[in-house]
């Protein structure tokens, strides 16, 4: 009796100490990213438009100079001229570049590797910004319209009337004008931001032993928006130069590089401090709101477990 006793001392004490099982890890759902940008870009919207002029502009002018002349010319609801445009880009093409990016992530045809990782943002980017090209053109002609003198202002009403007039007055492929350097940008752009984060944050997670909290996700974010700020803002200059331009201004990228460089070796950051100040916060906020709504409403992939 003493000994089966014991027995059952010792297998009680085994199912006590029984090491806990690890938390599959949630997968975002499909509509996580567009809303988590939209909200972003709805704050971040005004430093957007004073950044798109500084880029645009024929003379330097500071940021608190071209805020105070856009308030001048439109009021304070012309920091949001082209928001319909960015609203609809955010929802398609972050959709597009995040979706990319977990299904490329968690198919074993990919390596887990931080090469592979950088290689499959980037082209996550590049594709998604194939879809965002002709509303983020919308939205840089919609929010240097003001500036431009009376008669030669397009006047578009809404993203429709837009995408209505530039196919009829300039044909359709008048929307996909700076593509190239849209795509370069955005794949840059998508290293930084989604491929550096992810790595960041594995590192973070497995040498520091960080949870998956909102402390892991600030802490990675910060680091990558930086990096992803610096290395994609040339693009970001040459692509709103591309898209602003009447046509036949730039009949090719190499003729906008060289009127990027009009001011010297500071030309392609023409621009970057209120870059920094819009991108930095809104990519922090992007990636927290993102992975928040992963753990809140996210789902575990079954078909894997298995």
């Amino acid at each position: 009796m003493d000994k089966n006793l014991g027995e059952q001392c010792r297998t009680t004490h085994k199912i006590a100490y029984k090491k806990p099982t690890e938390k599959p890890e949630l997968r975002a759902r499909c509509w996580s990213a567009g809303v988590a940008s939209t909200i972003v870009a709805c704050v971040v919207a005004p430093v957007d438009l004073v950044k798109t002029h500084m880029q645009t502009q024929k003379n330097k002018k500071g940021m608190l100079q071209t805020a105070r002349k856009v308030m001048r010319l439109r009021g304070p609801l012309g920091f949001y001229n082209g928001f319909s445009a960015a609203a609809v880009r955010q929802m398609t093409s972050t959709n597009i570049r995040f979706g990319i990016y977990e299904v490329g992530r968690h198919a074993d045809v990919v390596p887990n590797s931080n090469l592979a990782k950088l290689g499959l943002s980037g082209f996550a980017g590049a594709a998604a910004s194939v879809c965002g090209i002709p509303m983020d053109l919308i939205n840089v002609r919609m929010q240097n319209d003001m500036k431009l003198p009376h008669g030669a202002r397009r006047n578009y009403r809404n993203i429709v009337d837009a995408f209505v007039r530039i196919s009829r007055e300039e044909g359709w492929r008048a929307l996909y004008t700076g593509g190239t350097s849209a795509v370069l940008k955005a794949a840059v752009n998508t290293c930084g931001q989604i491929g550096l984060y992810d790595i960041v944050k594995t590192k973070l997670s497995t040498r520091f032993g960080m949870k998956d909290d909102i402390v892991l996700h600030f802490d990675s974010s910060l680091i990558s928006s930086i990096f992803s700020t610096v290395i994609s803002h040339p693009f970001d200059v040459l692509k709103t130069l591309m898209m602003n331009a009447r046509p036949g201004q730039f009949p090719s990228i190499s003729h906008a590089l060289k009127h990027m460089m009009r001011f010297g070796k500071l030309g392609p950051f023409r621009g970057l401090a209120p870059t920094m100040l819009r991108k930095g916060p809104a990519t922090i906020c992007l990636l927290v709101f993102y992975e928040q709504l992963r753990l809140r409403f996210g789902y575990v992939d079954t078909k894997k477990r298995d």
